[in-house]
């Protein structure tokens, strides 16, 4: 069973008086003997036999004299140290400050040292970081004068750690449980909860407050605050959680189990209309994405009794009553007012401090106090395998719809590593540069219409000093397959592209994305597959230069990734495929088809056929068209000769459109390869389709 970090409630006021342990005493040249008591206020838990102490937590050390008193006393205590901090923001100041009070601490004083008692906080040295946890010894020598003449001293060990097992002793439960209010008798009721209880219950948006207590500002400071308090004591900043993930599981994430439900994560996916891409359904206010909101009160009004309350009461029980409870049942909730007990609070709202700083990059004017911006950084999704060997270099070359960095499954990918990564400590997480394996490109399969499909991706953050990408969202587009296409005119966005949202991708990092589930529409009887089109997007970014031609905007865009691919199974005969020829330019042009055959294919004398619609021979005859390394087939269409072909002279106007079937011949199984077709125009490549011939498995 899970320990509890909050019922333990009764039995720590009944343990807490016992909260101290006396070391072995020391004996007193001249009688007597010296020891020291160590206790500690953070939790009112026993410390591990009061020797043990974790980063952050108030260590109280007395000295314990038997048989004489003491006259003076001096403590020296191995560093670093400090006396105390300050974590308030000022909230419940009278006046409200005009801006957060600053983070602050407070050094050991020589006065403090010469006291009968020393209260202070062991702080790690450089070296005592995470992921060094501990534990660390820290010496601490008293050395006292007898009120009747002589002297005594006595060295007591300490080791000092960062728990990496036990529930009740995580970064959270000491932040929220410091600092108590004179006036509470819980002693897991800090400063920290009592403030974000009175912002609830007294400020909450209210006009007579400075504009940084508003929800979206205040909450930013109240996360970072605690992530300065991290720092302090080494650990890591809090990572956010995306909530339509698992949530995360193990000591530094867990809760009681009493007061928490069943998450489903499934069911808390971001409305699309909080997302940077955005989506096809509108919230209330007619808003189709992020930047849609005019104002920050009308995103605020949305977010915050809408999705913001959903997750924290999914997550959380609700207790009728106790929402602004400061102890018993419900105390500690993510549905109540005390949810910064709960160590989701923490990654939950540093999602929301993302959504915030997204928000204000397109609204600046809409806020006053904004988050801090993130540095700018350069997320890709790689065009062929010469662009990773490049590194997302642009322009890019090669054939730029074949990405390798997305891919398509009819069943969902169920291995650990895609569904379950894991930190450094074992503990499943779903961000912070743990690296997701869903496969890759060679796993495609061909999307079935009418049925749900699973789209994986890849999204890198390789590129030469790209710092940290804190939050990038891949939207996905779907088109009939056409070797020329422009966005946004030719392609229709997957409604649900949400599990392609990336949180904190370190640099040098690359990691699997999805699964986004999709129920392709029936392709008509002119088409037989669709092609995929991402857009990488992140406030952190430059959006990508679009509208010149798929082709030329994802050569030109390491953001943007396309792919058109066909693959065609093994065996005696294949089905004909199929693909869209169209005129992207303004002008009447003349196009022609380029076809390369695989030297496996040719050699092995594939017949490959190729048939224009009436308006593809239309166009063709009108243009004087010619053929080179094609021939007739006597069937209405052309007969591939050679390993390179070409169709040209195709004269179409602006967004004309025609239909190209290719049919494969009898070959043996053992043969494969591609058959890569390019649309040209007088302005370069349009685009093109693959036709990838798979081996019998």
């Amino acid at each position: 069973m899970t320990p509890s970090r909050y019922f333990l409630s009764a039995a720590i006021l009944v343990s807490g008086l016992a909260a101290a342990d006396t070391a072995k005493a020391a004996a007193c040249a001249g009688g007597g003997s010296l020891t020291v008591t160590a206790s500690s206020d953070s939790l009112t838990l026993l410390p591990v036999a009061a020797t043990t102490f974790n980063f952050g937590e108030h260590v109280i050390l007395t000295a314990a004299p038997s048989g004489f008193s003491i006259a003076s006393y001096s403590w020296t205590i191995d560093g670093p140290t400090i006396k105390d901090y300050n974590e308030d923001l000022g909230t419940k100041n009278m006046p409200t400050p005009a801006a957060a009070l600053p983070w602050s601490t407070t050094p050991l004083a020589p006065a403090d040292l010469t006291a009968a008692s020393v209260g202070f906080y062991f702080v790690p040295s450089a070296a005592q970081f995470e992921p060094n946890n501990g534990p660390f010894t820290r010496n601490v020598t008293l050395d006292v004068t007898k009120s009747g003449g002589g002297s005594c001293s006595v060295t007591t060990p300490y080791m000092v750690e960062r728990n990496e097992t036990d529930i009740t002793r995580q970064a959270e439960d000491f932040y929220t449980s410091n600092h108590r209010p004179a006036t509470t008798t819980n002693p897991l009721f800090g400063h920290v909860v009592d403030e974000h209880i009175f912002w609830h219950q007294t400020v909450h948006d209210s006009p007579s407050f400075p504009i940084w207590t508003r929800f979206l500002a205040w909450h930013g400071e109240f996360v970072r605050r605690f992530d300065l308090w991290r720092q302090e004591f080494g650990y890591k900043k809090v990572l956010p959680w995306y909530p339509g993930r698992p949530l995360p599981t193990g000591p530094q994430f867990d809760a009681d189990a009493g007061l928490r439900i069943a998450y489903v994560a499934d069911a808390n996916h971001i409305p699309t209309y909080y997302t940077i891409s955005g989506g096809t359904i509108a919230d209330g206010g007619g808003q189709h994405k992020l930047a849609d909101y005019a104002s920050l009160d009308d995103f605020t009004n949305s977010f915050e009794g809408g999705f913001h309350g959903q997750v924290h009461c999914n997550i959380g029980v609700f207790i009728p009553g106790t929402f602004f409870s400061t102890s018993g049942p419900g105390y500690g909730s993510m549905c109540n007012a005390s949810s910064p007990k709960d160590t989701m609070f923490w990654r939950w709202h540093g999602f929301i401090d993302t959504l915030y700083r997204n928000y204000c990059s397109f609204h600046p004017a809409s806020c006053p106090i904004p988050s801090p911006a993130d540095p700018s950084a350069d997320p890709w999704m790689a065009d062929n395998a010469t662009d990773i060997a490049d590194n997302g270099t642009v322009p890019s070359p090669g054939t730029h719809w074949i990405s390798p960095d997305v891919w398509n499954r009819r069943t969902q990918v169920t291995t650990d590593a895609c569904v379950q990564p894991v930190d450094t400590y074992g503990d499943h997480v779903t961000s912070g540069g743990v690296v997701r394996d869903c496969g890759s490109a060679a796993d495609h399969e061909n999307p079935v219409s009418g049925v749900t499909n699973y789209l994986y991706g890849t999204l890198r953050n390789t590129r030469p000093e790209s710092p940290r990408v804190v939050y990038a969202e891949v939207g996905v587009y779907y088109a009939l397959a056409s070797s020329g296409l422009t966005y946004p005119a030719d392609f229709t966005m997957v409604p649900e592209q949400r599990q392609f949202i990336t949180l904190f991708l370190e640099p040098g990092t690359t990691t699997s994305i999805g699964p986004i589930a999709w129920v392709p529409p029936p392709v008509p009887p002119a088409n037989d597959h669709y092609c995929l089109y991402m857009r990488v997007l992140s406030v952190q970014a430059t959006p990508p230069v679009e509208g010149l031609g798929i082709d030329t905007d994802v050569a030109n865009n390491n953001d943007l990734a396309w792919r058109n691919i066909k693959v065609v199974a093994p065996g005696d005969m294949s089905p004909p495929s199929f693909f869209i020829v169209r005129n992207i330019g303004k002008e009447r042009e003349r196009l022609s088809l380029r076809f390369e055959v695989a030297p496996a294919l040719a050699d092995a004398r594939t017949d490959i056929h190729v048939t224009l619609d009436k308006a593809l021979t239309g166009a063709f005859r009108t243009g004087g068209g010619k053929l080179d390394g094609l021939k007739p087939d006597g069937k209405g269409g052309f007969l591939i000769t050679s390993a390179k072909a070409t169709i040209d002279g195709l004269l179409m106007v602006p967004r004309e459109v025609g239909h190209v079937k290719v049919l494969i011949g009898p070959r043996k199984p053992s043969v494969w390869g591609d058959i890569t077709i390019t649309q040209m125009s007088p302005n370069g490549v349009d685009g093109g389709v693959t036709l990838h011939l798979a081996t019998k498995k």
